[in-house]
């Protein structure tokens, strides 16, 4: 795919929460095709876990991987990767042309290098970034309502530090190294912040992404 070519499959990444999701369903609304990562490890959780009585998919998987800190999460965490693996590969198959949109999990950046360069051969990359702002909002809402969590080594303990200080300062330093492998993969880099405060319309969001409406 020549990515100076309008026609290209959109796909989107970034952190948890700035709004990969909500431009993709924009994008459903507006007639596109959506290939869901996040959906689709959901649709095979009985592979890592049960979910408890009402318990949210996302809920019941940040449970099943727990913090970086706690046993066997290493395991857990490759374990996972080997699952988004496979369902953004099926996504990255499936996503054959215009107006389709492949809207990728926080932690597509520690794939294998032969699926991420397929990505930025075969769709035009577009990462939502995260204002430094909201580091600390962040932190707060995944230590109230843990999500999985790929660190990808990002977590490390200080002499001196309790695991909840190490957790805490080593989740700024995921987020830029995050930063850095995001506009690496990316073609196009957009402020999330900013689309949420200015709110622009769909049809100034694909011109910003350099794909056809």
């Amino acid at each position: 795919m020549n990515l100076d070519d309008a026609r290209a499959p959109l796909c989107l990444v970034g952190m948890s929460g700035i709004g990969k999701s909500f431009w993709a369903k924009r994008l459903v609304d507006a007639g596109w095709t959506r290939h869901d990562c996040d959906g689709d490890i959901a649709a095979r959780l009985s592979e890592l876990v049960t979910p408890d009585e009402g318990e949210e998919p996302v809920r019941a998987l940040g449970r099943w991987m727990g913090m970086p800190y706690s046993s066997g999460y290493d395991a857990r965490e490759a374990r996972y990767l080997a699952l988004e693996e496979e369902v953004t590969r099926r996504g990255c198959d499936a996503a054959t042309g215009a107006r389709h949109v492949i809207d990728c999990t926080g932690s597509v950046v520690y794939l294998s290098p032969a699926l991420r360069e397929r990505l930025a051969r075969a769709t035009r990359v577009v990462y939502l970034a995260t204002p430094e702002a909201r580091t600390q909002a962040m932190l707060a809402r995944y230590l109230a309502e843990p999500k999985p969590v790929v660190w990808g080594g990002a977590y490390a303990r200080r002499a001196g530090e309790d695991e909840r200080a190490a957790l805490s300062r080593s989740y700024g330093e995921l987020l830029r190294a995050r930063d850095l492998k995001y506009r690496a993969l990316a073609h196009v880099t957009l402020d999330g912040g900013e689309l949420e405060a200015r709110a622009p319309s769909l049809d100034a969001f694909v011109a910003a992404c350099g794909v056809e409406r």
